[in-house]
């Protein structure tokens, strides 16, 4: 069962928590710190009529970070929750999103290769598993409950153009966090 991209009039919105358990479907947008994804109503019509257990099925990533899949599967707690905590986001070859310094300036970017795959526009409007924006933690080095900024980066930006964010004070003692919505982050000092 794959998520569509875009809404359509035959989608709803199926919900899951930080451990990826399905919480709801609804056609309508809910208020919750839940995350959700749109699939087409034949898709998941199964769980509706009851005969699939919410309990029974996840939903996940896929290779596309544009597209969810629900998966049945049976629940590993500790590694779930783990997986979906704050990261730190260290020096990692062929990642995903880059974040880097330079000069006074903190850069938050796609790679080239996700750029390219995705073909974002930066006036699209982007969601990424429910949300529009990707949260980004800067912390004092390896202290993350000694946050020093929060930086917001539009999906639409952090996918096509970049964001670049003023950032002087104490630029090389930092570490910065994140959830994840993607497979691999990496930080690096220019």
């Amino acid at each position: 069962m794959l998520s569509v991209i875009e809404k359509t009039d035959s989608c709803r919105a199926v919900y899951f928590d930080s451990i990826s358990k399905i919480t709801q479907i609804t056609n309508q947008i809910q208020d919750t710190k839940d995350l959700f994804a749109y699939f087409e109503f034949e898709t998941i019509k199964p769980f509706l009529e009851g005969t699939l257990k919410f309990s029974d099925h996840i939903v996940t990533r896929t290779a596309n970070p544009l597209i969810y899949e629900i998966i049945k599967t049976k629940v590993d707690i500790n590694r779930r929750n783990k997986d979906n905590q704050l990261h730190k986001i260290t020096t990692t070859s062929g990642a995903d999103i880059l974040l880097y310094i330079e000069n006074d300036e903190l850069v938050f970017e796609a790679s080239e290769s996700l750029k390219k795959s995705i073909g974002i526009d930066p006036n699209q409007v982007v969601t990424v598993a429910g949300k529009t924006e990707h949260v980004f933690f800067v912390t004092y080095k390896d202290k993350p409950e000694f946050l020093i900024k929060t930086v917001l980066v539009p999906f639409s930006e952090l996918l096509s153009t970049g964001k670049r964010v003023k950032y002087e004070e104490n630029k090389y003692s930092i570490s910065v966090y994140t959830q994840k919505y993607f497979d691999k982050y990496s930080w690096r000092k220019v």
